[in-house]
């Protein structure tokens, strides 16, 4: 699930980003367009490290979390 949501967290943000940068042409809100800009980037190098780490505990499968069994809980 946190990957799931750093994903679509990082989709939010990419779109976010790309309607700043549209307002800003316009001349709109330009300190809240560049902030939003600003989050966006900081999003992108941030968070994909940590999102890569989490898929590969996914790939890597429940082998160990099912090792034990059921009496063993």
């Amino acid at each position: 699930m946190m990957l799931t949501g750093y994903v679509c967290g990082g989709w939010q943000m990419a779109r976010a980003a790309l309607v700043a940068r549209a307002r800003l042409t316009s001349g709109a809100e330009e300190d809240f367009c560049r902030a939003k800009i600003a989050t966006a980037r900081f999003y992108a190098e941030q968070i994909p490290p940590k999102a890569n780490a989490l898929l590969t505990a996914v790939r890597t499968g429940a082998s160990t979390a099912l090792a034990l069994e059921e009496e063993q809980f």
